[in-house]
């Protein structure tokens, strides 16, 4: 049976694939990727592209975040994956970061299982950890907790010292006025691994610097 294989290629650096990675990119005879816009480039496949062999097809798959509109789209996704499986091909689907965070990957394999075809998952490095080591930022010390949201769900934080806040673009202004406010120190990171990566502490330089591959690492004594 033909298998599909979930792939984390990190954070956008094709250096920080594992060595797994790049083996079952280049043995799957098909390779789907997401992106973010339709018509647009994908970052995943830009950064596993040089790891694709010659002859492989390769799928570009419109992923819009969130609303009804996602859904369909995922659903139309898996009727692909599932053409593809049938004709005994394995499947690559690549993912930034890693396949179990904040992924669409995350839906589409609860389709694939439900119809009982083979699955397999690749670990990735997250953007939260790339953007970590980029800063010289440690997540999180000893044994506190760390708690790691989306930019809309600040009403999470209540004592923790180190959070992780990510889908922060369009969001700068009220998370850095809410972390002023509750005494965290941050640091915004965007497009790390990438060309044009930047480690940002200023909050009206954040401000003029916003990009949508970008989070915020931050922590109080």
């Amino acid at each position: 049976m033909a298998k599909l294989y979930g792939v984390g290629v990190g954070p956008g650096d094709s250096e920080l694939l594992t060595l797994k990675a790049v083996r079952i990119i280049g043995n799957c005879e098909v390779v789907i990727a997401p992106s973010a816009m339709a018509g647009g480039a994908s970052i995943a496949l830009a950064t596993a592209r040089e790891f694709i062999k010659e002859g492989t097809e390769v799928i570009i798959k419109h992923f819009p975040m969130g609303g009804e509109e996602q859904e369909g789209k995922i659903y139309e996704a898996f009727k692909t994956v599932e053409e593809k499986l049938k004709e005994g091909k394995n499947i690559a689907f690549l993912t930034i970061g890693d396949p179990f965070v904040y992924s669409t990957y995350i839906y589409l394999l609860k389709y694939i299982e439900e119809q009982g075809y083979e699955t397999e998952t690749i670990p990735g490095i997250t953007s939260f950890c790339a953007c970590a080591s980029l800063a010289k930022e440690p997540l999180v010390i000893g044994d506190e907790p760390l708690l790691i949201i989306p930019g809309d769900r600040l009403d999470c934080i209540k004592n923790e010292k180190y959070i992780v806040i990510m889908k922060v673009y369009k969001q700068e202004e009220k998370i850095i006025n809410c972390l002023d406010k509750l005494g965290f120190s941050y640091v915004y990171v965007k497009k790390a691994g990438r060309d044009g990566e930047q480690v940002i502490r200023d909050k009206d330089e954040i401000l003029k610097n916003r990009e949508y591959m970008s989070l915020i690492i931050a922590h109080r004594d």
